[in-house]
C-alpha cells in the first residue's frame, strides 16, 4: 500500500510539472506580444512627442517583464520536476562567463548603492557544462545579494579545487547585507518560500531563485 500511495504521489507531482510547464508555455505568448507592442508604443510616443504617455507606457513594459520572469522561473522549475529539462553542454572560459554577468547585474549592484568585487583564480580556465544554467545561478545569487543589501559590498569569488579526485570550479557570492537566521536556512531552497512574510512586502520575490539554482547545479552534477 506505500509503495502504490507513493507512485501516485510521484505521479501526481509529474502530472502537476507537466501541467505547470504546459500553462507557462501558453502564458508567455501573449505576454511577449503585450511586451513588444509596450516597447513600439513607448517609442512612438517619444518621437511625435507624447512624453505624457511614455511614462505610462515604460510601467506596463516594467509589469510585463516582471510577470514574465515569473513565468519562465515557473517554467524552469516545472522542467527540471518533470524531468524535461535538457543541458547544453558546452566549453567555455568561465573568467569571461564571470565578466559578462557582472555587466548584466551593474544596475541591481547600484541600485542599492552596492560595491561589487570580483576575485577570480588565474587558473580557474575552461569549463564544460551548460553555460546558461550556469550564468543563471551565479546571476540569482548577486541578484539576492544586492536585493538584500544596501551601500555594501558583495563579492563573487571563483576556484578549482579538487574533492574525492575529481575537479571542480566553486563559485561563492557574499553580501553585507541583512543575514539570515538559522530557522530561516531550513527553508533556504523550498519552492515559493521566502525568509518571512515581512521580508517578501519589503524585498519582493516569489523564493523560487534559490530553489531552481541548487535544481540546475544538481542537475549538472554539482
Amino acid at each position: 500500500d506505500l509503495e502504490v500511495a507513493k507512485e501516485e504521489a510521484e505521479e501526481a507531482n509529474r502530472a502537476k510539472s507537466a501541467f505547470l510547464a504546459n500553462m507557462s508555455h501558453e502564458l508567455r505568448t501573449p505576454l511577449n506580444a503585450i511586451i513588444g507592442y509596450s516597447e513600439m508604443l513607448a517609442e512612438e510616443a517619444e518621437d511625435i512627442g507624447q512624453k505624457a504617455f511614455v511614462a505610462d507606457l515604460q510601467k506596463i513594459l516594467g509589469a510585463a517583464k516582471h510577470l514574465l520572469a515569473l513565468i519562465n522561473s515557473v517554467l524552469d522549475l516545472s522542467k527540471v520536476e518533470a524531468g524535461k529539462m535538457d543541458l547544453m553542454i558546452e566549453s567555455f572560459h568561465a573568467s569571461e562567463m564571470l565578466q559578462d554577468i557582472v555587466g548584466m547585474v551593474k544596475p541591481l549592484v547600484e541600485k542599492n548603492a552596492n560595491r561589487l568585487a570580483l576575485d577570480v583564480a588565474p587558473d580557474l580556465g575552461t569549463l564544460r557544462t551548460d553555460a546558461t544554467r550556469l550564468r543563471q545561478v551565479v546571476f540569482n545569487l548577486i541578484s539576492n545579494a544586492c536585493k538584500f543589501s544596501q551601500n555594501g559590498t558583495v563579492s563573487i569569488r571563483a576556484r578549482r579545487e579538487t574533492a574525492n579526485g575529481q575537479d571542480w570550479a566553486v563559485f561563492a557570492v557574499t553580501d553585507t547585507g541583512i543575514g539570515i537566521s538559522p530557522e530561516q536556512m531550513g527553508r533556504l531552497f523550498q519552492a515559493f518560500s521566502q525568509a518571512d512574510a515581512s521580508t517578501t512586502r519589503k524585498y519582493g520575490g516569489t523564493g523560487l531563485g534559490l530553489a531552481i539554482s541548487r535544481k540546475f547545479c544538481q542537475l549538472m552534477g554539482g
